[in-house]
């Protein structure tokens, strides 16, 4: 009896609902109405030798129309839940179709709410539209991020087994070749790891989802120890004093990465500030240089992974462009803001914005 009833589906499940209400409403009607027209007492006619029973003529008159109505009822009342099921399993129908779309591997179908469907319903189309929406946004990211790392890990390993492949041609080959290709061997190995080390770090910020290990940090002792490790040599302007909760050894990453790559652009001559200011309970601290720059409609793919600007951000500058991607999942994930703008310097301004400072 259960298979059978889970055979119906939703239409069939409401439509007998439906009727077994109205027949069950009908029935208890007529069982109400046939004891009171069965109760009354029987008139017997003066003068007459037969007895006559209006109840009962009565009474059939009632069946008989209970009947035809009835009958009736339970029919448009079946039609009329086999309409309504299916109008409210359609928006479920077309969320089990872009179910089995998706699940082929197109993101693209959508369910949409229509104006007419109930408030429920459209909520749900509504939510399951936009969980679609960040999956596909997220896939994309995905497949983005798989097609740059492979392109980025096989330029290196071309050039490395061009120049194996150059050598080992040759029966005896000159030692300043050889010494030559050992040093693109080691400038290009030392590539590949920095970029591993990029993506683990990447990965790593992004799954951790916040700080793993918040903690008070005096902001200006914090700066000057930085500057050192970040092999910078840059100044470091106005910094107010105060302690910031962050986490130290990512906050030290993300502007590490930050100084490196002002660093980078500005070239070893270049100058390079680190300064910060406060308002209220949010820090935010600036990285300037008078490098080339970044153009307006780039200043928000910057933080983009694997993205370089103009042909000064290449890889022989040695950046994989993974620096600033780091450095704004770090940021987010403490609850802060990154973004890019022209400096005073002449060059290019990052600038941090980090809650939690008093």
């Amino acid at each position: 009896m259960s298979g059978a009833w889970s055979r119906l589906g939703l239409r069939g499940r409401l439509a007998l609902s439906i009727g077994a209400i109205v027949l069950a409403a009908f029935a208890a009607l007529f069982v109400a109405v046939h004891h009171e027209i069965g109760g009354e007492p029987a008139a017997i006619e003066q003068g007459t030798t037969a007895s006559v029973h209006p109840g009962e003529d009565a009474q059939a008159e009632v069946d008989q129309a209970f009947l035809l109505f009835g009958g009736f009822a339970l029919v448009a009342a079946l039609l009329a839940g086999y309409l309504l099921a299916a109008r409210t399993a359609a928006p479920l129908r077309r969320m089990a179709a872009t179910t089995a779309a998706i699940d082929a591997g197109d993101l693209k179908p959508r369910i949409g709410g229509e104006p007419t469907a109930a408030v429920e319903v459209r909520t749900l189309a509504e939510g399951f539209d936009r969980m679609l929406d960040r999956l596909e946004a997220a896939f994309s990211r995905q497949r983005r991020f798989v097609a740059d790392a492979s392109h980025e890990l096989r330029t290196p390993l071309t050039a490395i087994r061009g120049q194996l492949e150059v050598l080992a041609r040759q029966s005896q080959p000159d030692p300043g070749e050889v010494r030559r290709v050992e040093g693109l061997v080691m400038r290009e190995m030392a590539r590949i790891e920095l970029l591993v080390d990029d993506l683990l770090a990447l990965a790593s910020a992004e799954e951790a989802g916040g700080p793993r290990r918040r903690q008070q940090l005096e902001l200006a002792p914090f700066l000057r120890e930085l500057v050192p490790e970040s092999g910078s040599a840059a100044s470091i302007g106005a910094v107010p004093v105060g302690e910031i909760a962050a986490d130290p050894e990512q906050l030290r990453r993300a502007l590490i990465n930050v100084l490196s790559n002002a660093r980078r652009y500005a070239g070893p001559q270049g100058e390079v500030e680190l300064s910060a200011t406060a308002d209220g309970d949010r820090l935010t601290i600036r990285v300037d240089d008078d490098g080339p720059g970044i153009p307006p409609q780039e200043r928000d793919r910057v933080f983009e992974r694997f993205h370089r600007v103009g042909d000064a951000r290449d890889r022989a500058s040695g950046g994989a462009g993974l620096g600033l991607a780091i450095a704004r999942s770090i940021v987010e994930a403490h609850g802060g803001k990154i973004w890019a703008e022209a400096s005073p310097l002449g060059g290019a301004r990052i600038s941090l914005e980090l809650p939690g400072f008093g």
